[in-house]
């Protein structure tokens, strides 16, 4: 069906939103609100014509009151992806039961739900929380929903509360604008919001108005739109909340763009978990792995189409490895992002040749510290980078103990060698290759069958299907 929404600005403010929103006979629904003040349903109602929309707004901010009206959560907690559920199933079948046999047979009805830790006097603990809205996509038709985790970075209470009503009326716009869009209806999202106010790691379409697929490309939509710098897939292809993820864990992340993936890229990852775990003296069950890719400069370029990418992301899940899209250009901006989920250990997987760059002063143009200030940042915490040889065309292996650094930074990457914060590994010669994985690429287009050798059973098959 066509979109019941269609804006005649460009970019309409918030307050426009909700003001066409209502002025709309046909959408009907109510907004629950937990914590944060009710910010979402105070733009429509201040947009005014909310008494043709919203058939109730309300807030249940005393514990008990809420569990009382959404039952408890077995984890104690409150803001959560169940406590949300909990609310649309409620909110959506009271909206159902009480008004649509006396409402228009074409109406839509919705329901909107968030609950919310936002910023509170002398406590420092993170601010974030979880929105969703269930509705219809066409009169009569079973309910579909989209669910959201967001990240409130704003100093004050009231700035995180302006952020979650922009937000809000955000998602529940463009819900029924960009119906026949979702990559549109992403890219929205952030409107009205200045860079930096927030960041969405976890975004879920389901029900008939969407296929599976949609979210498959979810994780590569977040970051491409600027809604968050990290994205993270776990291996069944699925957009999957970072907390969740490296709960209790050690992250072990493999930075690559695995343009193909090789045997080069499984045997870093044995290789890497084995002396990360002995180091750190942990069970291999503690370590938790993802292939991150960088896309950073696929933005910068001007780079639309992501269907490239979504095909290496697929092949790193088919493989059985979580899949990480970051838009951390620098080692240490993923650190520093790290860190903030209070992650102290971390280890990076990455090729001698990726420490050329680690200790190459141009590497931190523009940084004001330039290289001091980022190995400030990547190593404050207990990080380690565990550097796998090359193996130059020439026959040469070169390792951390003989690669050349010049002569300002040999002393700081000595020390942090001496302190174990690069750490050697040390495979079978027999593993190494003397080509990098993007030199397969040329190998592929001139049929040089050497490159079925470099890769494994799956990867071969899915290019050999695709040079067919």
């Amino acid at each position: 069906m066509n979109p019941p929404l269609n804006s005649r600005t460009p970019l309409a403010t918030t307050l426009q939103k909700a003001l066409e929103f209502n002025l709309n006979p046909l959408l009907y629904g109510s907004i629950v609100e937990i914590g944060a003040g009710q910010e979402v349903a105070r733009n429509f109602f201040q947009a005014g014509g909310a008494s043709g929309t919203i058939a109730q707004s309300s807030s249940a901010y005393d514990m008990r009151f809420s569990d009382a009206i959404y039952g408890p959560d077995d984890t104690g907690r409150y803001v959560t992806r169940k406590r949300l559920i909990r609310m649309l199933d409620r909110e959506y079948e009271l909206v159902i039961e009480r008004v649509s046999e006396d409402r228009p047979a074409e109406s839509l009805y919705f329901a909107f739900a968030d609950t919310v830790s936002a910023k509170r006097f002398g406590v420092d603990s993170e601010c974030h929380g979880w929105m969703g809205i269930r509705f219809q996509h066409e009169p009569g038709a079973p309910p579909s929903q989209i669910i959201l985790h967001v990240l409130m970075l704003d100093s004050s209470n009231t700035g995180q509360q302006n952020v979650l009503g922009t937000l809000g009326v955000n998602l529940i716009h463009s819900t029924f604008k960009h119906l026949d869009d979702c990559r549109e209806l992403v890219d929205s999202l952030n409107e009205n919001l200045t860079w930096g106010r927030i960041e969405i790691d976890y975004l879920h379409f389901e029900g008939p108005c969407f296929n599976e697929e949609i979210n498959r490309k979810m994780p590569l939509q977040l970051v491409s739109s600027s809604l968050g710098p990290v994205a993270m897939i776990d291996k069944r292809g699925q957009c999957a909340l970072p907390a969740d993820m490296m709960y209790k864990k050690i992250p072990l992340i493999l930075r690559g763009t695995f343009r193909p993936f090789t045997n080069v890229h499984i045997d870093m990852i044995e290789t890497g978990l084995k002396n990360l775990t002995a180091e750190l003296k942990v069970d291999p069950d503690q370590v938790v792995l993802f292939c991150e890719m960088n896309i950073a400069r696929h933005l910068y370029e001007g780079g639309d189409d992501l269907s490239d990418l979504q095909a290496r992301v697929e092949m790193i899940n088919d493989l059985g490895y979580n899949a990480m899209v970051t838009s951390h250009l620098r080692f240490f901006r993923l650190g520093e992002y790290f860190q903030k989920h209070s992650l102290r250990r971390i280890g990076f997987l990455l090729s001698v040749a990726d420490l050329d760059s680690i200790f190459d002063n141009q590497y931190y143009e523009g940084l004001p510290g330039g290289i001091l200030q980022a190995m400030a940042k990547l190593f404050s915490s207990d990080s380690k980078l565990l550097a796998y040889p090359n193996l130059t065309p020439g026959g040469e292996v070169r390792t951390v103990e003989n690669l050349e650094i010049s002569e300002d930074l040999r002393h700081l990457y000595d020390h942090l060698v001496f302190n174990r914060r690069i750490l050697k590994l040390d495979p079978p010669r027999g593993r190494l290759v003397p080509f990098d994985p993007d030199a397969l690429g040329g190998m592929i287009s001139a049929d040089d069958n050497k490159w079925m050798d470099a890769v494994p059973p799956l990867v071969r098959d899915r290019i050999g299907e695709l040079k067919i």
